[in-house]
């Protein structure tokens, strides 16, 4: 699971198997992070502070957005 971050751009997420977990905020608790299914999908907006990933099982994921698309950690 990656650690708070954003990205200057907007990112959109689809899952394609498995489990994504996704969270948002500079401090980093798996345990706050809601769980997104197949065929779900969500929006990263430019600027955002979140931390997402696998937990438990393998999860497949497209992630779309304009590049260059660095990603840039969060400080408190």
């Amino acid at each position: 699971m990656s650690r708070p971050h954003y990205h200057p751009g907007e990112r959109h997420v689809t899952v394609l198997s498995g489990t994504w977990w996704a969270g948002t905020g500079a401090e980093f608790d798996p345990n706050k992070t809601v769980p997104l299914g197949p065929g779900s999908y969500m929006k990263h907006p430019a600027g955002a502070v979140h931390f997402d990933g696998a937990k438990d099982v393998e999860a497949i994921v497209e992630i779309k957005g304009m590049g260059p698309a660095p990603s840039i950690p969060a400080t408190r």
